[in-house]
């Protein structure tokens, strides 16, 4: 009975640590969080004819926001534990790079909107006209079958044109969403890299649930998308599937619910602004290293943001590059 005692209290100390564990990481979450920064590497180049070493990263905030202010003051950046001075001639920019950025619009154009396609209509021009310059837009519908409207453009008054061609009437009472969502998937591939980005994602608007056919399912249609961004500007209906929206979607964030047609544009208008906000929050960071040694070497380099309240594993990029023919 006594060994059973014993048993019984460490057990409850146990609990009561974890407990008390979990309570710490609920209190260490700063309350003003405008100083929390992550940062996601995706690539790490080198130029040995002069000792340049370059890093593609991305910065979001505590919601994963993008963030697109900063600044070579900003950064402080480690090589072999040793800072990076001014002699290394730090810089961050982005415009070095190829960037492509494209959207692919997927409208929901069934029976069940007939009567409201104008004021989609309207809401998809506000969107084209928060565009920016460089994004290119491609238009598709869907009921049944999934109807190609325009090609990716970046010409304004070609997408005002497409839309004014989407039909108001006539409308078919079948919802084929997920074969919509895999007939636009593979129109773009995403690639973060230095010698060029393409930044994609699918905004697909509707206000009901597939119904189309039992044989495309909703593991189809995430397959398909696989890790690429989509966004769900979702109009409240008695047919709205919101459980499988909200997978499309695959983030709260990226989610938007509208309870009548009026607020259609405004989501339209705040998706385009997530997007704009990843899109230029994308950095191109590059410095001299000061290694002269032409040996092949693996070299530690770490990247952190000044006053980051952020303690966790991404709150810095810690990645590796070889210095062979620094030097030379």
């Amino acid at each position: 009975m006594k060994a059973i005692s014993i048993s019984t209290q460490l057990l409850i100390a146990l609990f009561l640590i974890a407990a008390v564990g979990c309570n710490k990481d609920d209190d260490f979450l700063p309350s003003d969080l405008s100083d929390f920064y992550r940062l996601k590497s995706y690539e790490v180049g080198v130029l040995p004819e002069s000792r340049t070493v370059q890093v593609l990263f991305q910065a979001t905030d505590y919601y994963e926001k993008g963030i697109s202010t900063l600044t070579e003051d900003d950064f402080i950046v480690t090589e072999n534990n040793g800072n990076i001075d001014s002699e290394a001639d730090l810089r961050v920019g982005k415009s070095t790079i190829p960037f492509s950025l494209r959207t692919v619009l997927l409208l929901d154009i069934t029976r069940s909107v007939e009567g409201l396609v104008p004021q989609i209509k309207d809401a998809a021009k506000t969107l084209i006209q928060q565009k920016l310059a460089e994004q290119e837009i491609a238009i598709y519908t869907f009921d049944a079958q999934t109807v190609e409207v325009q090609v990716f453009t970046t010409d304004e008054q070609a997408l005002m044109n497409a839309i004014d061609g989407i039909p108001e009437t006539g409308l078919v009472n079948s919802t084929n969403l997920y074969g919509g969502v895999i007939d636009v998937a593979d129109l773009w591939e995403d690639n973060y890299a230095i010698d060029g980005i393409v930044d994609g994602s699918l905004i697909i608007f509707t206000d009901g649930r597939h119904n189309a056919s039992q044989s495309v399912t909703l593991t189809d249609a995430l397959n398909a998308l696989g890790g690429k961004r989509a966004y769900v500007a979702a109009l409240n209906s008695p047919d709205l599937d919101e459980g499988a929206l909200q997978s499309l979607a695959k983030v709260s964030e990226r989610y938007f619910k509208a309870d009548d047609i009026a607020g259609l544009e405004q989501m339209f208008i705040d998706i385009q602004s997530e997007i704009q906000s990843l899109a230029t929050s994308i950095y191109f960071l590059y410095y001299q290293s000061p290694i002269t040694d032409p040996t092949p070497f693996e070299n530690d380099l770490k990247i952190e943001i000044k006053n980051n309240v952020n303690v966790g594993a991404d709150s810095r990029i810690i990645e590796v590059f070889n210095s062979e023919g620094f030097g030379n």
